[in-house]
């Protein structure tokens, strides 16, 4: 009951903290609808299915290449096929992907990321497609195709194959996308199974094999094309970002603001604890009305989630971190979650405030002896064990790899982000002996109140008197700041590192790719085999590592000198993880769902040309015909004049900066994105520190009043005094992220194999800096302006 009246009463105080949730929410609630929306739908030509079997999941996956799924030999697949068929009413049918890219007057038509373009005529019925002129293929050479390709049947159209670029007649054509091989060619072509597509009464448990999975309704859209899958993990990045930047944002802010109000109110706590109330009771109260702010800030939050979660998910969509779809559903359940965790954030900011107000003492009804003059010691305790902890994750950042290094370096930030909020009122107050010293110019020219040096020296008392006020201001300034430091800076120390080190490493080279296409041909491949060259052919592998199987990256490569049929050569990392030595027989899976056994020859250092796991590649051919190759690399002066039809051959710098192209893409938005929501936010979070610092501030100002200031020059001092905390907040927010910076230059350093900078571009810091202070010193100037005339 005191809680919510105490809301009633004091909303204005209050108001910046609710917003500052409802803003918290509403950014968390947008994220958790843009990733439901992300989710991968049910594709079109697996619609008409009513479940689909898949093989048993990886235990581990270090590939993006994968599925996760440990493929079905062809024999294995169709015993399964003809389980589930021996069902009365049901069809099951393997469904069989490889590439087929149609070239109409010689250029690739569709995604050209496309992998997965060619299927057999039994899958035409997984998608509900009909032939709709001509009819099915019957022997090799023969095609149906999709209706938007604007064939007619007995027209001869080029397709794109793994092999080669073969010409096929078309005998049919579809009213869905793809191309159509016979069974049989289809079999030749993918002869490993990912995918059994059930038509007709869902399958149980019992009829599948162990570890084999029925998926049915929505949870059909997890079998989704590669391309696909990449996009939506770039999106989840962003959104993961997101999300941690808004929660720690919020806890902060709500922290500050509701300890400044705590600190401005010790004689209405005193009054409390006069009456009766006992510590814990006070307690209760500033949790109550915690949570109050929380659900009235959720309350606002979540309809402004909704409003936001379109714009969000269209955001996605422009720099291709999400494939594009008709609206965002607002569902209730991410605006639940979002409101309870904005209930729960605030009631977390609340703690601290909570355990202030329980320290009033009765003798504060009757003497109000203003703000505490330092941070108590549980905060700075606490402060300097989250400040450890972030030590600890960025030294992790350092050794880890790949997109661990960068969610370590996050993680590592928004710790030290925290410690750096809960300890600045101890930083402010460490020159507090100096604010009691008038400055030598005051002393000189005395004329007045505020005259000369007087207002450095009251602002200087008016931080280390009140550092929990001040520092209210400061802890948004270092969320700001920091996040947008540390997201600029991750962004901008990998554009330098990768590039460079791929330029190095390609250093008289040319890289040569098929334009259009998701890769090239043998019949390319072979025309681009001159001295020098480095033709890798890629493909997955399922090998048995500690955990379980386990699915990486293997290349085929026709060096005999580095590796022969029969043979593989691991890296060091690759052959400790797995527990090999050089001489053990290592079981694999191909992508056939064969098992044969290959020697490991070698086991040598990490070489990025090489690969962690190299295979002939007469080995990769024989068990994989679907595999493409992705880039040729020649030597500068060895390529054929002219070179194959549909290649792009680009010098070492030009194939690296377009190879980080899309990465690069996406983390500069990314990082503009999140700096401009961390700037904002942070604006905001300040806005409202100074806002409910107001209170407290009124006693200074009175004071002020009486010794003959003006209004302008107690505007001055109060927007000087909100300058300088932010000015404190500024710097530690630059201070939090030199250690997951220098971490993650140090981690890049080892992996390119050479010296890696931290690159911070100052715009960055101006942006987010320039921000908090602009709106510091506005806000303090109009709220301490309202207080003069009050």
């Amino acid at each position: 009951m005191i809680a919510a009246a105490n809301l009633r009463v004091r909303w204005r105080e209050l108001l910046a903290t609710v917003l500052a949730v409802a803003v918290g929410v509403g950014l968390l609630g947008a994220v958790l609808l843009a990733a439901g929306a992300a989710r991968p739908p049910v594709q079109e030509r697996l619609s008409a299915t009513s479940a689909l079997v898949v093989p048993p999941r990886v235990a581990e996956s270090r590939t993006p290449r994968s599925d996760g799924r440990v493929p079905w030999p062809s024999a294995g697949a169709a015993a399964v096929a003809d389980r589930l068929g021996a069902t009365p009413g049901t069809t099951a049918v393997p469904d069989r992907s490889f590439p087929a890219v149609p070239m109409p007057g010689g250029i690739p038509a569709g995604d050209p990321e496309d992998r997965e373009g060619g299927h057999g005529t039994a899958s035409l019925a997984l998608g509900g497609y009909r032939i709709v002129a001509g009819g099915s293929p019957s022997v090799p050479g023969e095609a149906v195709v999709g209706a938007d390709l604007g064939l007619r049947p007995g027209a001869e159209l080029p397709v794109l194959f793994a092999d080669a670029v073969r010409p096929v007649r078309v005998t049919g054509v579809t009213d869905g996308p793809g191309v159509y091989l016979t069974d049989a060619e289809a079999a030749r072509l993918a002869p490993g199974v990912r995918t059994i597509g059930v038509l007709g009464p869902v399958p149980s448990a019992s009829q599948v094999p162990p570890g084999a999975a029925v998926l049915t309704g929505d949870d059909r859209g997890a079998v989704e094309p590669v391309q696909d899958s990449r996009v939506r993990y770039r999106g989840d990045q962003l959104l993961a970002v997101l999300g941690l930047l808004t929660g720690v944002t919020t806890v902060v802010v709500g922290s500050a603001a509701l300890s400044t109000a705590v600190a401005g109110r010790r004689r209405e706590l005193g009054l409390l604890r006069a009456v009766g109330a006992t510590p814990g009771q006070v307690r209760r109260v500033v949790l109550g009305e915690a949570t109050l702010v929380g659900a009235a800030g959720a309350a606002l939050g979540t309809a402004l989630a909704a409003a936001l979660g379109t714009a969000l998910y269209r955001a996605l969509v422009a720099v291709d971190a999400a494939r594009p779809i008709g609206s965002v559903p607002v569902t209730p359940g991410p605006l639940l979650v979002a409101a309870t965790a904005g209930i729960v954030l605030a009631l977390g900011g609340g703690l601290a405030a909570s355990r202030t107000a329980a320290r009033a003492v009765p003798l504060d009804a009757v003497t109000d002896r203003g703000p505490a003059g330092r941070a108590g010691r549980p905060r700075l305790v606490t402060g300097l064990v989250v400040a450890v902890g972030g030590g600890v994750l960025a030294v992790l950042t350092a050794g880890a790899e790949g997109d661990g290094r960068i969610g370590l370096a996050l993680a590592a930030g928004a710790v030290l982000v925290v410690a750096a909020a809960l300890l600045a009122p101890a930083v402010i107050a460490l020159p507090g002996g100096l604010a009691a010293v008038p400055s030598r110019g005051a002393r000189a020219r005395g004329s007045g109140p505020l005259s000369g040096g007087a207002v450095p020296g009251l602002v200087r008392a008016g931080l280390t008197a009140a550092p929990a006020r001040s520092a209210a201001v400061a802890a948004p300034a270092v969320v700001a700041v920091g996040f947008a430091v540390l997201i600029g800076g991750l962004v901008d120390t990998m554009a330098a590192a990768y590039p460079a080190q791929r330029t190095a490493v390609l250093a008289g080279s040319v890289a040569v790719e098929q334009a259009g296409a998701p890769g090239m041909p043998d019949t390319t491949a072979r025309a681009l085999s001159v001295p020098g060259a480095r033709i890798p052919l890629p493909t997955v592998l399922v090998l048995r590592g500690p955990a379980g199987p386990t699915a990486v990256d293997a290349v085929g490569t026709a060096d005999t000198a580095l590796v022969r049929p029969g043979e593989v050569v691991l890296s060091e990392p690759v052959a400790a993880g797995l527990g090999v030595v050089a001489g053990d027989v290592l079981p694999v899976r191909f992508a056939d769902g064969s098992d044969p056994a290959l020697r490991v020859s070698r086991v040598l250092p990490p070489d990025e040309r090489r690969g962690d796991v190299a295979v002939a590649r007469d080995d990769v051919r024989a068990h994989d015909p679907a595999a493409l190759t992705d880039t040729a690399f020649l030597p500068s002066d060895a390529v054929p004049d002219p070179p194959p039809a549909g290649v792009t051959v680009r010098d070492a710098r030009s194939y690296a900066l377009a190879d980080y192209a899309v990465d690069a893409q996406l983390t500069d938005a990314l990082a503009a994105l999140l700096v401009a929501v961390s700037s904002g936010y942070g604006g905001l979070a300040v806005v409202n520190g100074i806002a409910a610092a107001a209170r407290s501030r009124r006693p200074d100002l009175a004071v002020l009043a009486a010794a003959g200031a003006t209004p302008g020059q107690r505007i001055a001092v109060a927007a000087a005094e909100a300058g300088a905390a932010t000015l404190v907040g500024v710097v530690l927010g630059v201070a939090v992220t030199v250690a997951p910076l220098l971490a993650v230059a140090s981690g890049l350093s080892v992996a390119t194999g050479a010296p890696v900078a931290v690159v911070i571009g100052p715009g960055t810091v101006a942006l987010a800096a320039g921000a908090c202070l602009a709106a510091a010193a506005g806000t303090s100037a109009v709220v301490t302006a309202r207080a003069g005339r009050s």
